[in-house]
């Protein structure tokens, strides 16, 4: 029963690593959204040249908020697989408790009458396994969406620092918005890097 426990605990800490790992992914995006809005205003108060950069903003804004969101998206999936990791493990502890006092009590007159409650307790341990392999495996689809995310957000910066060398008289503000969105997703895909170790902790688990 004690290395079941120490299994779970490892899990749970692997899944708190998760949320811990992308916890500073939101204020990074968030400074890129802010980063994206001044741009839209320096955009629309530049010269003809420069207005190409306003359409780019608008997708570096909208990569900000999708990566927000998946972060959000994430947070709630680990919190998930925490809830259902507790309550597989504590099934898996009651029917070891009641398969203990079968087997040393397996000559007692009513033994039989805890078949059951073992059954039922049988069946929950399976049903919060499936579970938890479902919610796994969204987990897993979540932090590949936001891998995906961030290409996009590497692409994008590519092609407005194309743009903003066109620029004038903000080309230096422009460039720095597109550095910030080049470095935050850089910075997004190495915390995803190492949420991927720790989810595949989690599924050898």
């Amino acid at each position: 029963m004690s290395s079941n426990n120490e299994q779970t605990e490892n899990k749970l800490v692997a899944l708190a690593s998760i949320a811990a790992e992308l916890y500073s992914v939101m204020e990074v995006a968030w400074g890129v959204s802010l980063a994206a809005k001044n741009a839209k205003v320096i955009s629309a108060q530049s010269k003809d040249k420069e207005l190409g950069f306003q359409p780019i903003t608008e997708f570096i804004d909208e990569i900000s908020q999708q990566a927000m969101t998946g972060v959000d998206d994430i947070n709630n999936a680990a919190l998930r697989l925490t809830k259902i990791a507790v309550s597989e493990q504590r099934c898996a502890n009651a029917y070891q408790r009641f398969n203990s006092v079968r087997i040393k009590n397996h000559d007692a007159q009513h033994i039989d009458s805890m078949a059951p409650a073992m059954q039922r307790v049988e069946e929950n341990m399976h049903a919060s396994t499936q579970k938890f392999k479902k919610s796994l495996n969204q987990l897993t689809l979540l932090l590949e969406a936001m891998d995906e995310c961030m290409l996009s957000a590497r692409a994008i910066a590519s092609v407005s620092r194309i743009v903003t060398s066109n620029a004038q008289e903000h080309r230096a503000k422009l460039k720095v918005v597109a550095d910030d969105l080049d470095e935050a997703a850089t910075y997004i895909k190495n915390k995803l890097s190492d949420s991927y170790m720790h989810l595949n902790y989690v599924r050898q688990a």
